[in-house]
């Protein structure tokens, strides 16, 4: 399989908070620029990614929706994955860094599904999408910045990070128009799934809402012709592989309960498994293991 989250994710959480834990949650600021008291119609926030951590063009701003564009500068130095997220009261950035290197412990343990838990309980994650090889590429996702306070930007694979502060009344400000849709739910049996729209398009702005009580990512990638869901299930029994070699895919950062996040996409038509790996806060297995898979089509 090609899953970034699957195939890396150990290292992807544990090398984040190693940076966070270096530079003591706090990292320098490219630049400050006070938020407009004025409303407006959007605001765009420019992430430049380089080896030496994120640089955000505006430091601080007024919450409401609010669309980050994601560009690197320093090619393989600094491609990885930017999340947004912030931390609730009570729970302080010394244990997140000791509980996020946990989450995806394999084999589970009590010790890690502990973790789980304080993480989607006390972290409130708000997306995210990678900055591409190509400088040329932008990444682009919109979420509504709902709450003051401080709010980390993460490579997730460099062990970089900066901050920027939401404060003041929040702001009126629009999203992009969504073309299509991926939300996920959770299902009567406590489990989690995902609902796709029918006539999702190969490209524009993707709309995700976390309707269920844990959070998840979208991590969509080609398969076969013919693939079923079922195809899905075996192939995470180690039956099988439904994927297309080489085939188009892409991922999202981590959205929380209740948020919603739209993001831009590109990818060719065709047939598509959309999974979340994000751990169980129930025994710690990824989601798409236990279930949280689709297959879906790009018309």
């Amino acid at each position: 399989m090609q899953t970034r989250y699957r195939a890396a994710a150990t290292a992807l959480l544990l090398t984040a908070t190693a940076g966070m834990a270096a530079t003591g949650g706090a990292a320098e600021a490219s630049g400050t620029h006070h938020a407009h008291a004025k409303a407006a119609k959007s605001l765009v926030i420019t992430i430049r990614s380089k080896a030496s951590g994120p640089q955000l063009s505006q430091d601080t701003l007024r919450p409401g929706k609010t669309i980050f564009k994601v560009r690197n500068v320093d090619g393989k130095a600094s491609k990885g994955l930017i999340q947004v997220f912030r931390l609730k009261k009570g729970y302080d950035f010394t244990q997140a860094s000791q509980d996020f290197p946990a989450l995806f412990a394999d084999p589970p343990t009590a010790d890690s599904i502990a973790a789980v838990n304080r993480i989607d309980d006390n972290v409130v994650f708000y997306g995210g999408m990678e900055a591409k090889g190509n400088g040329s590429k932008v990444a682009k996702w919109a979420v509504n910045i709902n709450k003051a306070g401080t709010y980390y930007v993460v490579n997730f694979d460099k062990q970089t990070l900066t901050t920027f502060t939401a404060k003041g009344k929040a702001q009126k400000r629009s999203f992009p128009s969504r073309d299509g849709f991926i939300n996920a739910k959770s299902t009567k049996g406590g489990g989690n799934t995902f609902v796709a729209g029918k006539h999702n398009p190969p490209k524009g702005w993707m709309s995700t809402k976390n309707n269920a009580a844990e959070p998840h990512f979208v991590d969509i990638e080609q398969v076969k012709k013919g693939t079923t869901n079922s195809d899905l299930t075996a192939a995470f029994q180690g039956q099988g592989n439904p994927f297309v070699k080489g085939g188009a895919a892409t991922d999202t950062g981590v959205i929380s309960p209740g948020h919603k996040f739209l993001w831009s996409y590109h990818l060719k038509k065709g047939r598509y498994g959309v999974m979340c790996f994000w751990p169980s806060k129930d025994d710690g297995m990824p989601h798409a293991i236990m279930g949280m898979h689709i297959v879906t089509r790009l018309r």
